[in-house]
């Protein structure tokens, strides 16, 4: 009898040590050792001992084993999924077990402007670390389905993707974006105008996004645009001369330049040119297809952002007198 009461006092003590010995385990082990975010990959195909293992490589976790057990426990090491994680100074491993096995991977913001052409969409997401290098330019609008000239077939939004997604996936976004906007707005449009498929809607509306920033102005441009290719005059606009000089392009436009030798020189030649020149945004699409009613023909700058309009080439002179010359 008092043998058998020491043995049971014996393993309650062993029991109890042991217990304190866990807790103290899990305490010490329980958090992730970061002292600022941290970005982590879970590598697609990658077992819970590899995770395991460049966590505790890169000294992100104390214990391989606390790890590893608990991940079994809740049995995160059937569910595994990968992709880029963010790791934060308050962040558990039970908590990161549970993110990396309900997928719960970091996002990122992507924010494409208005007014830019495809190489400098490319160049941008080419420098965002947030987001993967996969192949030329050329390569993935092959890709995509996107033909030369490729101005003007991204639409310029705001987009959510996983952290690590693609260029070409984001392009991907973008480009089947612009496609549905530009067919229901196509379908809807002032069917007076005199444009031949959607296509030419985008190159109006990259002329309207570079000639003005106010939304309120854009059927106005766009209703001089119209006015003009209805009367068979060029469209003699800006933007299209520096688009086609590109690189050579030193400000501010000069009468030479208004000379250059371009497809896209709109001094030069008459109708649109063959291609957009940048992206476009809804405004801009939108007031393409519906200009404004009147019978303007020139608009010239105040240097305020907005513009002054005018019917006749006499009234363009005045107001080149009045906003121009004047400063």
């Amino acid at each position: 009898m008092y043998l058998t009461t020491r043995r049971k006092l014996f393993s309650r003590i062993i029991a109890s040590a042991l217990l304190l010995l866990l807790i103290a385990w899990i305490l010490t082990s329980k958090d992730i050792l970061v002292n600022q975010p941290q970005i982590f990959q879970v590598k697609s195909g990658s077992s819970i001992g590899e995770v395991a293992q460049e966590l505790s490589e890169k000294k992100i976790i104390k214990s391989k084993r606390f790890f590893t057990s608990l991940s079994r426990l809740l049995n995160a090491n059937k569910k595994l999924k990968s992709g880029y994680y963010e790791l934060k100074p308050d962040t558990s491993i039970f908590n990161f077990i549970n993110q990396i096995s309900n997928g719960e991977v970091l996002k990122t913001k992507v924010t494409l402007v208005e007014g830019k052409t495809i190489q400098y969409y490319f160049k941008q997401l080419d420098k965002d670390p947030s987001i993967n290098s996969n192949g030329s330019l050329e390569n993935i609008m092959k890709s995509i389905g996107v033909k030369k000239p490729y101005d003007g077939w991204f639409y310029p939004e705001t987009y959510i993707f996983n952290y690590g997604e693609s260029i070409e996936n984001v392009l991907k976004k973008s480009h089947e974006t612009m496609k549905l906007k530009l067919a229901e707005l196509w379908e809807n449009r002032d069917k007076s105008i005199p444009l031949d498929s959607p296509y030419q809607a985008i190159i109006l509306a990259s002329l309207i996004e570079n000639e003005t920033a106010l939304d309120s102005e854009k059927p106005m441009i766009s209703g001089v645009f119209i006015g003009r290719l209805n009367s068979n005059m060029r469209l003699q606009t800006d933007p299209t001369v520096i688009y086609a000089l590109g690189d050579q392009y030193k400000p501010p436009l000069t009468r030479s330049d208004l000379k250059f030798d371009h497809p896209y020189n709109t001094y030069r030649n008459k109708g649109l040119p063959p291609g957009a020149i940048s992206s476009v945004g809804y405004h801009s699409l939108f007031a393409a297809l519906h200009p404004a009613k009147g019978s303007a023909l020139y608009f010239v700058s105040k240097k305020d952002g907005s513009h002054a309009f005018a019917e006749t080439y006499d009234e363009h002179k005045e107001n080149i007198k009045k906003y121009l010359k004047a400063n």
